[in-house]
């Protein structure tokens, strides 16, 4: 679908080669969890189920670092790469333990790693619009292309898929960031009422949407059809969209509108009832989402007494949505209703886009609270 020129070209860097880095180690992170579902439930003798509460543990600690953290202490490179070291031996040390309690301990660790290095590089990200661009870049460019690769790894085991993990973030230790000393106000974060808002929207669209993004193969395949491997597929031109949609966010000023249409696209996804519509409602779904998010991300940085005051929070409240919207999705589709499922995910997203609207349109603006 994309040249590789066109491929460099997207996610050439406007942001520090080190936090792009760091950023890229991250969304490989995230984009090889399902692939390692399988290989830890047999390598440990634990069930899919049992395997799965590596993310809750790693998602629910990433969300605790970014939302703690930048409340007690200051985004520094030397903080980057000490959590770069923490997030290599924690993978490293994923590649060799024998015992299921460890591997928990040590995704717990790596949770934590994750949540410090992603609040800096959105405090980076949000404290200029060219770094918001190259940064947002980085997770639908690492799923596009690194999907197929961790797929075919992880069939060897997830040994080796934490050892090509370890080998990630590498870079994010070795290479040198210096991070700018922003002016900071004495309040920590802001009294903005419309930022508040705008989190719950974001936290909304992350719980809708995971709520049926995680579960939409296995609706493919017992709604549709569709082989396995031909809905995978959908997946990487979902990721491919969002890469498009990145590079084109900064051309308008309307991110709640493009965050609406995610809802129907999600729903036209399950409700197309052909192949072909639910790679056109993923491939939306992948756009628009990509197309809104920095938008919104900006919104926040404007609304707030610094730019990346808020960074940490973004990403928290986004993660709490991911980690508790595959538990609706699991209850609706373990009763076969994939239809309710679709319909009240893009309910949902659709919701979270017309909340950003409200604050964006709305007559009265929300300022930051000064003091």
């Amino acid at each position: 679908m994309f040249s590789p020129t066109r491929l460099a070209y997207a996610v050439r860097p406007h942001a520090p080669l080190p936090i792009v880095a760091a950023a890229v180690s991250l969304a490989a992170m995230f984009a090889a969890t399902p692939y390692l579902i399988q290989a830890i439930a047999f390598r440990y003798d634990v069930s899919p189920g049992t395997a799965g509460t590596i993310s809750v543990i790693q998602v629910g600690a990433f969300a605790m670092a970014s939302f703690v953290l930048p409340r007690i202490i200051k985004p520094t490179g030397s903080l980057l790469r000490w959590a770069g070291v923490a997030f290599l031996l924690a993978n490293a040390g994923s590649a060799g333990v024998s015992e299921f309690a460890l591997l928990l301990m040590l995704r717990l660790i790596a949770g934590v790693a994750a949540g410090t290095i992603t609040w800096i590089v959105w405090d980076e990200a949000m404290s200029s619009p060219r770094s918001m661009a190259s940064i947002s870049s980085v997770a639908p460019f690492t799923a596009l292309v690194g999907s197929p690769i961790l797929a075919v790894v992880s069939d060897f085991g997830d040994q080796q898929t934490y050892g090509l993990l370890t080998l990630l973030a590498i870079p994010t230790v070795l290479l040198k960031v210096e991070i700018p000393t922003r002016e900071r106000s004495t309040r920590k974060v802001s009294r903005s009422r419309s930022n508040r808002v705008l989190l719950g929207a974001l936290m909304l669209l992350a719980f809708s949407g995971s709520s049926l993004f995680v579960f939409a193969a296995v609706a493919a395949v017992e709604v549709l059809d569709l082989p396995a491997t031909t809905a995978s597929f959908a997946y990487s031109l979902n990721a491919g969209a969002g890469l498009l949609g990145v590079r084109l966010a900064s051309r308008h000023r309307r991110p709640g509108w493009w965050l609406l249409a995610t809802g129907p696209a999600a729903i036209l996804t399950i409700f197309g009832g052909h192949a072909v519509w639910f790679f056109i409602g993923l491939s939306w779904w992948g756009f628009a989402f990509w197309m809104g998010v920095p938008g919104v991300l900006l919104m926040i940085a404007e609304r707030s007494l610094t730019p990346g005051e808020r960074a940490g929070d973004t990403q928290a409240f986004m993660a709490l949505g991911r980690t508790t919207g595959p538990i609706l999705g699991g209850f609706l589709t373990n009763g076969g209703d994939f239809g309710l499922l679709a319909i009240t995910a893009g309910v949902g997203m659709a919701a979270a886009g017309g909340t950003v609207i409200g604050v964006q349109e709305g007559r009265e603006r929300l300022p930051p609270t000064p003091a």
